[in-house]
């Protein structure tokens, strides 16, 4: 059989360039335009460029070379045996046996119930044993608590009897701040003690007792959460009336980490700082931090025309502290021009009161304006402001 390798002139182990020049050289001797279109060179020529388009490439080569390979099989005598694999399960072929029924021991079958019965009846007894002892211990020492908790309940009640306020919170705190759904009576008498303890500390407030009111609000701050911004506001009253300035400084503080921010509570801070500690630039920090305070709630209740539309009746005494303490700050900072600023609003909301033109004096004086000073010193003195003469000579 004549291959496409006999038709080029070349071995089956010939490479890819030695085809290719085989191709060349072929081509050229039976191309049609050199043997003036014989018909037997060009249909050599045609097989020749067949054999190449098929051997010229790789893939197509190796196909041919498999199509024309001639398939055997053999059956060589001397291949080994195949061993078993030793990791697979290997059937046996077992030989027959007869069954052969067995005689059944009755009495051997009743013996070994009988053992089983026994020995999950002791099981469940000492279960049963175990949970009773367990419960009875559980019982005796719940019972022991509660006669406990009573005997503190009672020593409470005597202690608040003779007046012993401290004592009866302190062991009303002995049970742990939590109370059995069948303690009643104790719940009760906890709830009165503090309510009592709370209206004590308000008529006290109302009385101007200072004293005895921060005695009942150390109470109420020892033993409660005590965050109610009432009870603080009265606190720091009572803590700056008898000159504890950090004290009340620490109760105003709690109330702004309540977030309970107001004109009021910064405007208490400020006035603090300025009379007790005598600290006239953490005094302006408060009074100026009032101020945008107010001017929010201006404009959040008025709109931004408030400047034309509030009058003084419209709002609380703390914001007439709040401009007169932010002038007087200026002043205390050496700051007069601020302080004539500042005084603006409050001339023009309480036209009535002479403080903001008697500081309006003191600025003008530090101005070297006498004449200025002299005027608003004059105006004071007629709505009712007594001063030392310093501005008319």
């Amino acid at each position: 059989m004549i291959t496409l390798y006999d038709l080029l002139g070349v071995s089956k182990t010939a490479s890819s360039q030695e085809i290719k020049t085989a191709f060349k050289k072929k081509a050229l001797q039976y191309h049609p335009d050199k043997n003036d279109g014989n018909p037997d060179k060009e249909e050599i020529f045609k097989r020749i460029n067949m054999a190449y388009q098929v051997l010229g490439q790789p893939q197509s080569r190796a196909n041919y070379d498999f199509s024309i390979t001639p398939r055997t099989v053999s059956y060589p005598s001397n291949a080994q045996k195949k061993e078993p694999n030793p990791y697979k399960f290997q059937t046996r072929t077992r030989p027959f046996r007869p069954y052969v029924k067995k005689a059944i021991d009755w009495e051997a079958n009743r013996k070994s119930t009988l053992y089983a019965f026994g020995f999950v009846f002791i099981i469940a007894l000492l279960v049963v044993s175990f949970v009773s002892v367990r419960n009875a211990y559980n019982e005796k020492v719940f019972f022991e608590k509660l006669e406990s908790r009573q005997s503190i309940f009672y020593q409470a009640t005597v202690f608040h009897a003779y007046g012993q306020w401290d004592a009866a919170l302190s062991k009303l705190s002995e049970l742990n701040g939590y109370l059995l759904p069948y303690e009643k009576d104790m719940e009760q008498f906890e709830h009165n003690i503090y309510a009592e303890l709370v209206a004590q500390v308000t008529q006290y407030h109302k009385d101007g007792l200072h004293q005895k009111a921060l005695a009942h609000f150390n109470l109420l701050e020892k033993y409660t959460p005590f965050n109610e911004i009432k009870l603080l506001n009265w606190q720091s009253q009572s803590y700056r009336a008898t000159l504890q300035g950090s004290a009340a400084i620490r109760s105003l503080e709690k109330i702004l980490l309540l977030g309970h921010r107001t004109v009021y509570t910064y405007v208490a801070l400020a006035e603090i700082h300025a009379d007790l500690m005598k600290d006239a630039k953490m005094a302006l920090i408060y009074y100026e931090t009032a101020n945008k305070y107010a001017q929010k709630y201006y404009e959040a209740f008025y709109g931004k025309a408030y400047a034309i539309l509030l009058k003084s009746e419209d709002l609380p005494e703390s914001h007439y502290r709040l401009y007169h303490g932010l002038a007087q700050a200026y002043l205390n900072t050496n700051n007069p021009i601020q302080a004539l600023k500042a005084t603006k609003w409050s001339l023009r909301v309480w036209p009535e009161k002479g403080d903001a033109h008697l500081i309006n004096a003191k600025a003008h004086l530090l101005l070297n304006a006498s004449i200025l000073a002299c005027e608003q010193y004059l105006i004071a003195l007629e709505k009712g402001i007594k001063a030392e003469n310093i501005f008319c000579h």
